[in-house]
């Protein structure tokens, strides 16, 4: 029994256990390892090049821990995704995973116009790849027993891949191939025979000395501010003003946010004074690059004029990749804080000025303040104005203000606008003068923020204030700053942009030189002459570098008669009682300004005609009301145009020039015209290629743009002596000398000569 139990169990046969088939990751061929190989490579260079420029003026270590990590990220990220996309079994997932990383490194390394990065990275990804697969290909003697036509077809991709990777590296090398045509300066537009002055040009250097100084903190990272003399400063808190200030940018620094300090660079005249004092600041630029000595140019020629200039330090609240986790941790509410730092600055210089033995003591004009800004300082000046008039801090009532300074005049270079609103509010300034400049071909800031301040900035009496814009054909955002230049951007990405179309870096600092200058002469200083200026920008023709230009310009001496922002009827002015009347327009009517970026906080009339579906002449009126307004023989009509034709050009390729009758009319009919041409006819709108050709279609800025317009009414007596300037009833804008157009008004009014 025990033997047949043993013989039954030999008898059973013995079933395997299911097992899981095991796949072993094959070999990658000689084309893809290749691949890998070349586009690895490649990107990596990049990658470190592109952490250099991030990194490179911080110690070694920073630089090669950061870019370490960054492309660690990178790969992590990457290859998560390659792991999902194997699934699909299209490609090694190696290569996937190769491919993805290189476009992520790629792409933020050629950041620019955003179709312009991705085509670029997508061309050396491709052929990269190609390249070196079948280079490493026959390397690896794929090709020997292979057929005649695969060898010459994998010839052919390869030598079709080097040429083009070639031309990309050409043009990314170059600057671009058109150079700026300016085909209506203003020295032609503008004829002499109107603007014989007297006065002196503002951009050549005055009569003082210059001396210069420079003051500071501690703690400080700028241990350069100590070589020309030093005063010293105690640091101030803002910790209330920002938020995510990390301990690495402590460490950088040497400072936290509670101990923000007060540095700068001043020149000054020498001389007994007291001069007017001006604030410069600088923009968002890599924090670890000082920019604020890039404003000495401006410095050396106002302190030369009688100024005292102090250019000062914000770059610690300026953008850090290595501090700021490249952009996944920012310090915020920065600024406000930029905005809060130059009051702070001028509290220290109202002590100088009162401390017996200080250099500056008795030396500074309190009573004649400017603040300049440029890009986010152009913000922060407003902000610094707006929190001078308030009693405590928007965002924290506790915090108390008590500054109240003279602050007569502001300046804006390429600023931002909006980024910060007190309360969430847009900041409106009130009786102080503004200028703000712009560039057609600014890479940073394209459309022009500025003009959004122009017009939310009001007077509330005849008080002498006045604002004023100028636009600038090919001036770009950084060389209005020496240390910053002709590239807008950090890095690779730069290697996108037309540079070859820019105003060259002297002409745009001689533009910032003249403009400047003449603003603070006649605001500061009550050199009326140089407010003629901005009234008419045909006054520095002689002065300004050889391009075009639009300017806008109000004064505190005006009444509005129809600014487009009171309401939404198109046949009502802002002064109550008056109306408005189209006939046989093509199109008529109200809305706000749209930008190329951004849709504008103003408003305007759009009017289209043509004259072959038209009834009548069109023309557009302005009905005054009865009573008022009181006008003289030397009272002038006011009004700004811009050009709305986008795509409108002359038959000669070039975009045509606008013209229209100005017609007046009083009371009993009678009427005085002259043609806008007279002034000046309406400038086409400047197109700005910002990227390179063939690609400029990526990133052009063309934008409409307000020219002002003053009309003497003296000049229209002249044309008829009947006409009778005192009674004024009707302003017409005649279509009679273009044939087909589309424009905008705003800002129609009535100056007074000052009493």
């Amino acid at each position: 029994m025990q033997k047949q139990r043993v013989n039954d169990q030999r008898s059973v046969k013995k079933i395997p256990l299911p097992t899981l088939p095991l796949k072993r990751v094959s070999p990658l061929g000689p084309g893809w390892t290749g691949a890998i190989t070349v586009l690895s490579l490649v990107t990596l260079c990049n990658g470190l090049v592109q952490g250099y420029y991030y990194l490179g003026s911080r110690s070694v270590a920073d630089y090669l821990i950061g870019t370490s990590l960054f492309l660690t990220v990178i790969l992590g990220i990457t290859g998560i995704i390659a792991g999902l996309l194997h699934w699909a079994k299209q490609m090694p997932s190696r290569y996937v995973w190769s491919m993805l990383a290189s476009f992520c490194v790629l792409s933020i390394s050629f950041f620019g116009p955003i179709p312009l990065t991705l085509l670029v990275a997508l061309v050396m990804i491709i052929c990269f790849s190609l390249l070196g697969a079948v280079l490493y290909r026959f390397k690896a003697g794929a090709y020997r027993e292979t057929k005649i036509w695969k060898k010459r077809t994998a010839g052919a991709a390869a030598a079709a891949a080097l040429i083009l990777i070639c031309m990309l590296g050409y043009w990314l090398m170059s600057e671009g191939k058109a150079e700026l045509t300016v085909p209506y300066p203003l020295q032609t537009v503008k004829s002499a025979e109107q603007y014989r002055t007297t006065l002196s040009n503002p951009a050549e250097p005055g009569k003082f000395r210059v001396k210069s100084i420079t003051y500071r903190s501690d703690p400080t990272s700028r241990k350069d501010l100590g070589e020309q003399g030093m005063l010293i400063t105690e640091p101030v808190d803002g910790s209330a003003f920002v938020d995510q200030w990390a301990a690495r940018r402590t460490k950088t620094f040497g400072f936290g946010p509670e101990a923000m300090p007060l540095n700068g660079t001043v020149w000054y005249p020498e001389g007994d004074g007291p001069f007017p004092l001006v604030l410069i600041v600088h923009g968002n630029h890599l924090a670890t690059e000082p920019s604020d000595p890039g404003y000495a140019y401006l410095g050396e020629l106002l302190a030369s004029r009688g100024f005292i200039l102090a250019s000062i330090d914000q770059n610690y609240l300026n953008t850090s990749p290595f501090n700021d986790l490249f952009m996944f941790s920012v310090l915020k509410g920065e600024n406000r804080a930029r905005g809060w730092l130059m009051l702070e600055h001028l509290k220290t210089w109202e002590k100088w000025n009162s401390t017996e033995g200080n250099p500056f003591y008795g030396k500074v004009n309190m009573q004649r303040i400017g603040l300049i800004g440029h890009s986010r300082g152009g913000e922060a000046v407003t902000t610094a104005a707006a929190y001078n008039e308030m009693t405590s801090y928007p965002e924290d009532a506790n915090i108390k203000f008590d500054y109240h300074f003279n602050i007569r005049s502001i300046v804006s270079i390429a600023g931002t606008d909006g980024q910060y609103q007190p309360a969430g509010q847009p900041i409106v300034l009130k009786d102080v003068n503004y200028l703000a400049l712009h560039g057609s071909n600014d890479m940073d800031v394209s459309s022009f923020a500025g003009a959004n301040q122009y017009h939310r900035t009001q007077f509330t009496g005849n008080n002498g204030f006045f604002k004023s814009y100028v636009y600038i054909y090919g001036a770009n955002h950084g060389q209005f700053n020496n240390e910053w230049g002709k590239h807008d951007g950090v890095g690779l990405g730069n290697m996108l942009f037309n540079t070859a179309e820019l105003l060259p870096e002297e002409q745009q600092a001689l533009a910032a030189k003249v403009l400047i200058s003449s603003f603070l002469e006649a605001t500061l200083k009550d050199q009326a002459g140089y407010q003629t200026v901005f009234q008419d920008l045909g006054h520095a023709r002689e002065w300004l570098p050889e391009t075009m230009y639009i300017s806008n310009y109000w004064d505190a001496n005006t009444t509005t008669i129809s600014s487009y922002d009171e309401d939404s009827d198109p046949e009502t002015t802002t002064l109550s009682g008056g109306r408005l009347e189209g006939e046989s327009l093509g199109g008529w009517k109200e809305q706000k300004m749209e930008m190329a970026h951004t849709v504008e906080q103003y408003s305007a009339v759009s009017l289209e005609w043509d004259h072959a579906t038209a009834s009548s002449v069109p023309a557009y009126r302005v009905v005054l009301p009865d009573r008022g307004i009181e006008t003289t023989e030397q009272s002038s009509i006011v009004f700004s145009l811009a050009n709305g034709n986008a795509d409108h050009d002359a038959e000669d390729g070039t975009d045509a020039l606008v013209d229209l009758t100005v017609l007046v009319e009083d009371d009993q009919g009678n009427a005085g015209r002259l043609p806008l041409s007279s002034v000046s006819p309406l400038l086409p709108m400047f197109e700005g290629s910002l990227a390179k050709r063939p690609f400029a279609f990526f990133q052009t800025t063309k934008e409409p743009i307000f020219q002002n317009y003053t009309f003497s009414l003296a000049e229209f007596a002249k044309t008829n002596s009947n006409f009778n300037p005192e009674r004024i009833r009707k302003i017409s804008f005649v279509f009679d000398q273009t044939a087909k157009g589309n424009l905008f008004i705003r800002d129609i009014g009535i100056r007074n000569a000052k009493p």
